[in-house]
C-alpha cells in the first residue's frame, strides 16, 4: 500500500507583542511629548500675547507725544478759578516724580499732575462759543496684569487726559477724559523758565510756577519722562510757542 503524499505544514512563526513594560514606557514617552507640546504652545501665546501688549504700549507712548505735544502749543497764559472759586496760576505743575493717585491737583475726585488753558479748538460747526479749553493730565493705580508682572512687583499708574469747558471749574464743568497709556512706573516733568539763560540741567525745575511772582507765565519749555513696563524711559521736550 502506498502512503498519500503528504505536504509540510507552514507554520508561522510566533508574533510577540509588547510587554507591559514596553507599553508603559511608550505611554510614558508620549506624555511627556504631549505635556512638551502644551507648554511650548502656551509659551508661545504668552510671548504673542506679550508681544501684542508692548505693540500697544509703543503705539499709546505715540499717542501721549501727539496729545503732549499739541496741547503744550496752544498752551495760553490765562488763569482758571478752582472749586472754591480761588484764581490759580496760568499754569499748575506738581514737584518732583508723582506715581500713586492722590497726589495731584484736585478737580472733584480727581488728581492732576499738570493743569493749563489751551486755545485752537476746532468749532466745525461754528458753535458761537470760546476756543479755550481746559487741560488735566492724572493718574490713576493700575491693577495687576501678568503679562506685565514686574520684578519686584512696583506699582504702576495710567495716564489720563481730561478737557471740560467753561474754564473755570468753580462752574461745574463736564470733564471728558481719555486713557493715554497704562503700565506707566514713574512719570516726571521738568520745566524750563524763560529767565534761563541755558539750558543745562540746573536750570530746569520740578514744578511750576516757580515762584508766586510768576503766576501770570508759561515756561518755555517742558520736559517729560515716562517710564513704561516693557519699554523703558523716554524723554520728550515740548517748547511753548512764544505768547
Amino acid at each position: 500500500m502506498k502512503l498519500a503524499d503528504t505536504k509540510p505544514i507552514n507554520v508561522k512563526p510566533y508574533s510577540r507583542g509588547f510587554t507591559l513594560i514596553e507599553l508603559l514606557v511608550a505611554l510614558g514617552l508620549g506624555a511627556v511629548i504631549a505635556l512638551l507640546s502644551f507648554q511650548a504652545l502656551d509659551g508661545a501665546i504668552k510671548i504673542e500675547s506679550r508681544v501684542s501688549k508692548i505693540t500697544q504700549q509703543m503705539n499709546s507712548v505715540q499717542r501721549v507725544w501727539q496729545f503732549f505735544a499739541d496741547d503744550i502749543q496752544h498752551a495760553v497764559p490765562r488763569p482758571w478759578k478752582d472749586n472754591f472759586g480761588n484764581t490759580q496760576p496760568v499754569m499748575l505743575g506738581l514737584l518732583g516724580d508723582r506715581l500713586s493717585q492722590g497726589s495731584g491737583l484736585s478737580l472733584g475726585d480727581d488728581s492732576y499732575l499738570l493743569r493749563f488753558v489751551r486755545s485752537g479748538e476746532n468749532n466745525f460747526l461754528d458753535i458761537p462759543r470760546s476756543n479755550l479749553q481746559a487741560i488735566g493730565y492724572r493718574i490713576t493705580a493700575d491693577e495687576v496684569d501678568e503679562n506685565f508682572a514686574n520684578d519686584n512687583t512696583e506699582p504702576t499708574v495710567s495716564l489720563w487726559r481730561d478737557y471740560w469747558r467753561p474754564i473755570d471749574s468753580v462752574n461745574d464743568p463736564l470733564v471728558k477724559s481719555r486713557l493715554l497709556i497704562e503700565k506707566i512706573k514713574s512719570i516726571r516733568f521738568r520745566y524750563l523758565s524763560g529767565n534761563s539763560q541755558t539750558a543745562e540741567d540746573e536750570a530746569w525745575i520740578t514744578g511750576w510756577p516757580e515762584s508766586r511772582d510768576k503766576n501770570d507765565q508759561l515756561p518755555i519749555a517742558i520736559e517729560v519722562t515716562i517710564d513704561i513696563v516693557g519699554v523703558g524711559a523716554i524723554v520728550r521736550l515740548f517748547p511753548l510757542a512764544q505768547q
